[in-house]
């Protein structure tokens, strides 16, 4: 068998130092690909937002504008109808609230009159447990 010499060629040593830093060179243009992503995303999201808002703004100058449009109403309430009104309001919140106070009052009178039949009950059971016990005893 011939040996043949085993050569290596030498690289440069620039080379080296690319190879070195390749990977931090990759890493770093991947971060910036992921940070233009991430703020088209947030571009887009604010975008869209925006023209909601504006679409809103838009729905209320409409209606701004049809509210000037119209002038006075169509039914309109004079000042005496409206103190009657009032007044109906005030007389059936204060309705609404004795009819509360009374409802309350019929609960707990029912309330009470349960506690006292079951109370009842119970002395009258106690009772016949202490007559069987006498004539058992």
């Amino acid at each position: 068998m011939v040996d043949l010499p085993i050569v290596i060629a030498s690289t440069s040593p620039y080379w080296r130092w690319f190879e070195s830093v390749f990977w931090i060179i990759i890493l770093v243009i991947v971060l910036i690909i992921a940070y233009f992503i991430i703020k088209e995303i947030r571009l887009m999201t604010n975008t869209r937002r925006l023209a909601e808002i504006d679409l809103e703004k838009e729905k209320l100058n409409l209606m701004k504008a049809e509210m000037a449009q119209r002038g006075t109403p169509f039914f309109r309430v004079s000042p005496e109808q409206m103190k009657e009104i009032q007044v109906l309001d005030d007389e059936n919140a204060a309705l609404a609230t004795d009819i509360f106070a009374r409802h309350s009052m019929v609960d707990k009178r029912i309330e009470r009159l349960e506690n006292k039949v079951k109370l009842t009950k119970l002395d009258r059971m106690v009772e016949k447990i202490r007559d069987e016990e006498k004539r058992l005893g």
